[in-house]
């Protein structure tokens, strides 16, 4: 799931993906509030989950956990 999640952000930053950490925020990766609902829509999409953001969803691994709590 997380390298999923990884590599679509990482496209989307036109990135490596062994650039992108997992634990710091993902305004510190580069992304603002409609890249998130963006990134978000894309990894709905590829996943077959219903995200509902929050603010202390800030991190991939936070966003990773919410989707594994989900299936």
């Amino acid at each position: 799931m997380k390298e999923k999640v990884i590599k679509i952000i990482a496209e989307y930053l036109d990135r490596e993906e062994s650039s992108i950490a997992t634990d710091v925020t993902f305004k510190e990766i580069g992304l603002d509030s409609l890249d998130i609902m963006e990134l978000v829509m894309q990894i709905e999409e590829e996943v077959d989950c219903k995200i509902e953001l929050s603010q202390e969803m800030d991190t991939i691994d936070k966003l990773c956990a919410y989707i594994e709590n989900q299936k």
